[in-house]
């Protein structure tokens, strides 16, 4: 079990992932937004700060964690739907179901081919790598910026949105994990970015989502 593949499968996007059984010791997180998982859970801290200032958090050449990862407040447990994506593979790293595991991952590539990738370009190109949410635009090298594109409805099952323009929304990092987590409510007002129409049934699903998760 890897903090690598954790974060891939349950869809976290994180900059840096590990994974330790026990919670207790861990390498240092060096990028933003990072996660933390132990055997039943994880910790997101979305920014270096969150992290650093963690008074629970012993950070030195290594990270130790004396009662564990658990300890921290902000620490979520796996949901029922979590297990069943990771549990072809057991948490001591045996593989107690290859087929299943091997099932769950040609799933998730089939899925991530068949999005329509020219619409996340032309929506990271409508709003030029540019934040809808908070107009944050995130450089990574000379004259080059990164952005992200959040379906409003999630693709896949149980939630089944569509793949296009009116259920998708340019974002940053940051507010891209505050929205797949639901923590924060959508409207059409919070847009400081607005040069294409989101459909009012995603906006409408999402904070039902929202409320269910306050």
């Amino acid at each position: 079990m890897t903090g690598s593949y954790l974060n891939k499968i349950l869809s976290i996007n994180a900059r840096h992932a590990l994974y330790r059984h026990d919670g207790k010791w861990y390498h240092n997180l060096t990028r933003f937004p990072g996660v933390l998982f132990d055997k039943n859970g994880y910790v997101i801290f979305h920014k270096r700060d969150d992290y650093i200032n963690n008074p629970i958090l012993q950070i030195k050449k290594d990270l130790h964690i004396t009662d564990g990862l658990e300890s921290l407040a902000n620490y979520v447990k796996f949901t029922k739907r979590e297990i069943e994506l990771i549990n072809g593979v057991g948490f001591d790293g045996e593989d107690k179901n290859d087929t299943k595991e091997n099932t769950i991952r040609v799933l998730r590539e089939i899925e991530i081919i068949l999005r329509k990738k020219n619409l996340v370009a032309r929506i990271k190109k409508l709003y030029n790598n540019t934040c809808q949410i908070c107009e944050t635009k995130v450089l990574i090298g000379k004259n080059k910026y990164y952005s992200e594109v959040h379906h409003v409805i999630a693709l896949g099952k149980p939630h089944n949105g569509i793949d296009a323009l009116e259920n998708m929304i340019c974002v940053c990092p940051n507010c891209h994990i505050e929205l797949d987590f639901k923590a924060i409510p959508l409207n059409e007002n919070m847009l400081k970015l607005k040069h294409h129409t989101i459909s009012s049934k995603s906006i409408d699903y999402h904070n039902k989502a929202y409320l269910l998760a306050e």
